[in-house]
């Protein structure tokens, strides 16, 4: 019996990896203050649930070659990609502040990304920023990292 080797799908490579570093990174919030550390662990738990659904969807899709799945990551360039705006943004977080890197961000991810109208775009960068503003400034007097221009 003849066994060759195949190689893992970049979906379930890409899920288990977004996993291992979302569990890390979530350990450093543990140290955090509760309610700073409020927003990482929603989003980290949010992004640990859709990597288990992006790694199911790839075993199945290696059950029944058949069934018609489009890949979450479909090409080597287009995992890179993703994985240089996220570098990109925790740069950006860091040196010109959240809510202006999140307002950058956003509308350029989901440009690269073929989302391309204007209107939808810019509503929802202000609903998502507005409302990340409202939640932890206003109701919980959380402050996120500076911006450049108010240091």
């Amino acid at each position: 019996m003849k066994h060759h080797l195949t190689r893992p799908h970049p979906d379930l490579i890409a899920g288990v990896v977004v996993i291992l570093a979302s569990v890390l990174l979530m350990l450093r919030a543990g140290t955090m203050p509760a309610m700073t550390a409020l927003l990482p662990f929603a989003m980290l738990g949010a992004l640990i649930v859709l990597s288990l659904v992006m790694i199911v969807r790839a075993l199945m899709r290696d059950a029944d070659p058949e069934t018609a799945r489009p890949d979450v990551f479909d090409s080597r360039n287009r995992f890179f990609g993703v994985c240089a705006a996220i570098g990109l943004y925790v740069a950006a977080v860091a040196l010109i502040g959240f809510y202006t890197s999140t307002a950058i961000m956003i509308p350029a991810v989901s440009w690269a990304f073929g989302f391309r109208k204007p209107v939808p775009l810019a509503l929802a960068t202000a609903i998502f920023v507005g409302g990340i503003a409202l939640i932890f400034h206003v109701l919980m007097g959380q402050d996120l990292p500076a911006e450049f221009f108010a240091r």
